[in-house]
């Protein structure tokens, strides 16, 4: 099975939030191009927070994000 990324910018982020929360693993993209990855536990209008990799917790206020990445199976 084939993966496709799913790239979800800043302005989609809160239109994004239920199908964002399932993923197993995203890619926050910085606006510094500083790029963490992790599972997102909950996000609102101002910040997103983020168990990184090393469990430790993130909060990151969504100015901040530029993108939000993860993967999807592709049906192929």
């Amino acid at each position: 099975m084939g993966k496709r990324q799913i790239r979800v910018y800043n302005k989609d982020i809160l239109a994004q939030v239920p199908e964002l929360l399932l993923q197993p693993v995203v890619q926050v993209v910085l606006h510094t191009n500083v790029v963490i990855q992790g599972r997102l536990r909950t996000i609102d209008p101002i910040n997103a927070e983020l168990w990184d990799r090393t469990f430790e917790r993130r909060v990151l206020p969504l100015q901040q994000i530029k993108e939000i990445i993860y993967d999807k199976e592709a049906a192929f």
